[in-house]
């Protein structure tokens, strides 16, 4: 035998055993078998039919009865046959391997109708939700408080209907399956100590309002206390969906929405072309292609094209489009195309394309285009294209305009034009042009420095600290200039020099301008050395010959009131340019490397 053969042997062989296999699997309740049975119980009879059969039955002890006990005769009679006589046509059977399944036959349909009253008064009932939780079916009561509810299920199987409406107790009621009935029902209204504020949440959005129907949102205000878990729901539009009425009291593991879905939570994924609504709590991953809409707490990834709104807390990453809005904390990264807002704390960091709102603390980064706002504390980093506002800043404020805290500020503040700190600055002030802090313990440097007091250093042109600064204007004479005037602003510790000279004498002209920094040791009441570092240019004639030159002068001040000293001092020069100038008509030459410098300072 060849190869070629052997195969062709073996595949059909496989075929014949498969087909075989196929056609028992399928005419298990067309075999025939007898029964003859006297108060049997059932499960005694299925075993004398499974063996008769060479099959098995599967069943779960809630739907067939075991123990019950069972009388029936029959002759070479169809498995089926017998099954219908001893379960009556309520059950379906079907057939796998060598296995009968038997389970509940709820092809049947039957109608409930009546009219909900309140039970004191007689009044009907308007949008009273009547609903059967194992089916998952339900509707309202209408303008005269009538319902209508189909359901499915044999008169062998029990069913219970209950109502629920807001105000009132959940009312239950027992119902005979597989037959048509009226039933009015009353309902009572709840204790007066249940009674509560109820905020329904996302039907209060203007997404809700729009969005769902007011039925809908009568609905879930009626069934506030009724949820169930599912695997899977699909729906093309809230209440058009595989849950139907009921899908707003549904916690889905998967969840795909044509347009849109109304849902009572995700534990899963949820995908909506345009949006997705969930009252409660959502984890893992949620994608709305215009907007979320989430009542609880959000917990993974949620994704829109446009807004993202939260009424709880979100931990993990918030992506929208133009906008993310959460009521409660945000732990994790939130990242809006144009505005982010927490009412909250955020732990992480907020990524606007325009402006970050935050409404307490923040424990990471802020960073926007334009505007960072924190009501409270910042601890860690703010960057905004314009301006950035905290309370309390411990970290790094950098912004293209302005920084604002209206605390205290420990860390560093960079803006290309200002920093403000309305409280104390422990660390670094940088700005183009000022800087403003109330009580100064660090750093200034700027254009302009203002402090009302200060234990700390300002550098620039202008230094005003307010209250034990220094404010003086100095009028002077060296050898370099007869006439001279220096304004001095800052601290003890540091101020600033900004210093102008002109010496008219004839054919010894000479302009000197320039700043310096100095420091102030104090002697004793009356008398006080100032050391004093400058870095001025001498002009001699020619802007282009332009001399820059180091002095070095220390300064011995006597008091002679409270606003007013008198100085002298030597005075030490070095020039950048060893080589002597040549000399302009009507200028003096090149001045020595020692000098001399005295005056009188007022204020």
């Amino acid at each position: 035998m060849n190869f070629n053969s052997a195969l062709i042997r073996i595949i059909f062989i496989t075929v014949s055993i498969l087909c075989s296999t196929l056609s028992h699997a399928q005419h298990l309740l067309r075999k025939t078998v007898t029964v003859n049975v006297k108060k049997q119980p059932l499960v005694k009879v299925l075993n004398s039919i499974g063996e008769q059969g060479q099959f098995h039955f599967s069943y779960t002890s809630d739907v067939v009865k075991n123990d019950s006990l069972v009388t029936l005769s029959a002759v070479n009679k169809p498995v089926k046959q017998i099954l219908d006589q001893l379960f009556g046509g309520a059950y379906q059977y079907k057939e796998v391997s060598d296995h009968i399944i038997i389970v509940p036959d709820f092809s049947k349909q039957f109608t409930i109708s009546g009219y909900v009253q309140d039970r004191e008064t007689g009044v009907k009932v308007v949008n009273a939700t009547v609903y059967e939780k194992q089916q998952f079916i339900s509707t309202l009561t209408n303008e005269q408080g009538f319902y209508r509810l189909r359901l499915k299920g044999s008169d062998r199987n029990a069913a219970t209907i209950t109502v629920s409406k807001d105000l009132y107790r959940d009312t239950t009621l027992a119902v005979h399956a597989g037959v048509d009935q009226e039933m009015d029902i009353s309902i009572k209204h709840a204790p007066t100590v249940m009674l509560m504020p109820v905020d329904i949440g996302v039907e209060k959005t203007w997404m809700g309002k729009f969005f769902l129907s007011s039925k809908q949102r009568m609905q879930s205000l009626n069934l506030s206390s009724f949820f169930a878990d599912k695997p899977f729901q699909s729906s093309i539009v809230p209440g058009l969906g595989s849950h139907g009425h009921l899908d707003a009291q549904v916690v889905n593991k998967v969840s795909f929405n044509l347009i849109g879905g109304y849902a009572a939570g995700l534990n899963g994924v949820e995908v909506g072309s345009i949006f997705n609504i969930d009252k409660k709590d959502v984890q893992y991953v949620q994608v709305g292609g215009i907007f979320n809409v989430v009542g609880g707490k959000v917990v993974g990834l949620q994704a829109a094209g446009i807004h993202n709104y939260v009424l709880d807390t979100v931990t993990g990453l918030q992506v929208g489009g133009v906008l993310n809005i959460v009521k409660g904390k945000m732990v994790g990264l939130q990242a809006g195309g144009i505005y982010n807002n927490t009412r909250d704390s955020v732990k992480g960091a907020q990524v606007g394309g325009v402006f970050n709102l935050n409404g307490k603390n923040v424990q990471g980064m802020q960073a926007a285009g334009v505007l960072n706002l924190a009501k409270d504390d910042v601890q860690g980093l703010q960057v905004g294209g314009v301006s950035n506002i905290s309370d309390t800043m411990q970290g790094f404020q950098a912004a293209g305009v302005l920084n604002l805290a209206k605390g205290d500020m420990y860390g560093m503040q960079v803006a290309g034009l200002g920093n403000i700190v309305h409280g104390t600055a422990k660390g670094f002030q940088v700005a183009g042009v000022f800087n403003y802090a109330d009580t100064l313990r660090g750093l200034q440097f700027a254009l302009v420095n203002v402090s009302d007091t200060s234990t700390g250093y300002s550098i620039g042109l202008l230094n005003i600290v307010r209250k034990g600064g220094i404010h003086q204007l100095s009028l002077s004479t060296n050898e370099i200039t007869l006439l001279n005037l220096t304004v001095k602003t800052g601290t003890k510790k540091l101020y600033s020099i900004f210093t102008a000279g002109y010496n008219p004498v004839a054919n010894k002209k000479a302009f000197l301008f320039g700043f310096g920094l100095g420091h102030i040791f104090t002697l004793s009441d009356k008398m006080y050395l100032a050391a004093e570092f400058l870095s001025p240019s001498l002009y001699l004639g020619s802007w282009e010959k332009l001399q820059p030159l180091v002095r070095l002068q220390p300064l011995l001040h006597y008091r002679l009131n409270r606003l007013c000293s008198v100085f002298a001092g030597p005075a030490f020069t070095i020039y950048y340019d060893e080589q002597e100038v040549i000399r302009k008509t009507g200028y003096r030459s090149r001045p020595g490397a020692i000098g001399w410098n005295a005056g009188i300072t007022i204020f």
